[in-house]
């Protein structure tokens, strides 16, 4: 660990913090509108940058060219970030790296599947972090190697924060693909020994990583995710077409369960409750969204060969999260009855856009979505059967039940104010 600190107390977080990042914090003008293409100062990418800078690594993010969780997360937080930069003055970038070097985007062009006007990725310019740089390891850095770089910022004075999103390839390797245990339990220990800070998105995964790597509270603190991902006003036509695609295909009331196929999502449990309703004649739809993974092939046949294809039964991969929200805001409820997970997106993403959710009983989900959900054992078939059944005791949409609320703004706040707090115990202990 880099650096331990007391952070137990946030209370000027949504107040004012500015002063703990000095007067040149003034040199930004934020009444500039934040969009994917703005334009920034060349001083923030300046040797000697006369701001503190916030730079989120997004080279995994670039060479995968995914956008499901830890991509939508990473995506949204720097917008966030961006819109809220006004609270210190901070410059946010995103920023790459290659070997021992770093290199800074003028801006992060907007990935299809966001809904966004689509814009050519700008050409990089080399950078050198150092003093007042804080680097954001949030993305899935584990299939790069970071350490060149990070070691080369961090001996000019830069600081280092990481997000762990989750333990699950330590504990759960078996959901994996081959050799993914090894390398993301090298990355941690790699990680934790360089940070300043680790974030986690749950106060689960914190006691785990807690107990796992024994280190002090103080190190590790949850940043909670947002969940708006629908931006109003930024449809664009392919999107516009997709939704009415999905509209005349999904005739009547329907179910959505969301996520990538892989073992963990547990799409097999949700597919053998709609087997035993469609045998009893029920009219209910499932429409099953996500990407194909790994391990997961016999699901894969049993979805691509089942009867209901196409009647009860659709499933739909690379849908833009214009078209998820429109999902979202007309299904009858979300279905999420994953074995494990680090936060819950979906759930939380439902919840927002007003969908009843009915998903695994596990503590992250609970952590996530409250008294919002209807939750099911993982080991009770007959249990989620009975909440899809209209006539069920405990229907899945319950109005006296509060949805969580966290937006992306609020998450980039709360970063403000611990990295704030970085600075002041930096300072505290300088003079």
């Amino acid at each position: 660990m880099a650096a331990s600190h007391d952070f137990a107390a946030l209370s000027f977080i949504g107040g004012n913090i500015l002063g703990f990042f000095g007067p040149e914090s003034l040199l930004i003008d934020d009444s500039m509108p934040v969009t994917a293409a703005t334009d920034l100062s060349e001083a923030c990418f300046s040797d000697t940058p006369a701001v503190p800078r916030l730079l989120f690594d997004v080279t995994r993010l670039l060479e995968s060219g995914l956008h499901t969780g830890i991509q939508r997360v990473v995506r949204r937080l720097i917008a966030a970030a961006q819109r809220q930069r006004h609270l210190t003055g901070c410059a946010v970038l995103a920023v790459t790296f290659q070997r021992d070097q770093w290199f800074a985007l003028q801006y992060l062009a907007p990935h299809p599947l966001e809904g966004i006007e689509a814009e050519a990725q700008p050409d990089v310019q080399p950078i050198f972090p150092g003093t007042g740089d804080h680097i954001m390891m949030f993305d899935a850095s584990w299939y790069c190697d970071p350490w060149p770089a990070v070691d080369a910022a961090r001996s000019r004075g830069a600081k280092i924060y990481g997000m762990v999103h989750d333990l699950l390839p330590l504990e759960r390797s078996t959901w994996f693909r081959d050799g993914l245990q090894q390398r993301f339990s090298e990355h941690l220990q790699l990680l934790v020994a360089r940070a300043e800070m680790i974030f986690v998105p749950s106060e689960t995964v914190r006691q785990r990583l807690l107990h796992k790597r024994k280190l002090l509270e103080s190190f590790v603190q949850v940043l909670a995710h947002g969940g708006d991902f629908y931006s109003p006003g930024c449809q664009q036509q392919p999107s516009l077409d997709t939704v009415r695609q999905l509209a005349s295909t999904i005739r009547g009331s329907f179910y959505c369960a969301l996520g990538t196929l892989e073992p963990r999502k547990n799409h097999a449990f949700v597919l053998d409750a709609f087997e035993q309703l469609w045998s009893q004649g029920s009219p209910a739809q499932l429409v099953v969204v996500g990407n194909r993974g790994w391990r997961v092939n016999e699901l894969l046949m049993r979805l691509d060969a089942h009867p209901q294809l196409g009647h009860k039964l659709f499933v739909f991969s690379d849908l833009d999260d214009i078209a998820v929200h429109w999902l979202l805001r007309r299904a009858e409820a979300l279905l999420y009855m994953s074995n494990d997970e680090g936060f819950g997106l979906p759930v939380l993403e439902a919840a927002m856009a007003g969908c009843a959710v009915i998903c695994s009983d596990i503590p992250v989900l609970r952590e996530t979505g409250g008294d919002w959900p209807h939750y099911v054992r993982l080991d009770d078939l007959p249990a989620l059967v009975d909440a899809l059944t209209p006539t069920s005791n405990e229907p899945p949409r319950n109005e006296t039940r509060v949805a969580p609320w966290r937006t992306w703004d609020q998450v980039a706040q709360t970063l403000y104010g611990y990295v704030a707090l970085e600075r002041v115990a930096d300072a505290a202990t300088s003079t």
